[in-house]
Order: structure tokens, then sequence, then C-alpha cells
């Protein structure tokens, strides 16, 4: 198993920033909702688009791609 998902006996630091990023990123996804008029279809398409970006952006960082 390579270091993004496992590293000397614990998470990997890749899998711990996804899990971060997706916390943080629900967090927002909450706020916006909350804030602005704006149909939840609409808010979950673009928050999703964001989140694959985000993930990906990660894992790039990481050196896995």
């Amino acid at each position: 198993m390579n270091d993004f998902f496992w590293s000397s006996g614990h998470l990997g630091w890749g899998v711990f920033a996804i899990v971060v990023f997706s916390g943080l990123w629900l967090l927002l996804a909450d706020v916006i909702w909350r804030l602005r008029n704006i149909k939840i279809r609409r808010l979950a398409a673009i928050m999703a688009m964001g989140w694959l970006i985000g993930n990906l952006l990660i894992v790039l960082g990481f050196g896995y791609l």
C-alpha cells in the first residue's frame, strides 16, 4: 500500500488532507446554502464539481497521479 493511504502504521497525509478538505467543503456548502438564495440542485452540482477538483489537486500535489 502506498504512502498516500497508509504510512508507518497510520493513515497517510494524502488521505488526511482529503478528509479535512471534505469536512471544510461541507461546512462551506452549508454556509452558502444558508446565506444565499440558490436552488439546492444547482448548489449541489457546483459544490460537487469543486470538491472533485479540490481532491484532484490534493492528489496531484502529493504526486500520485
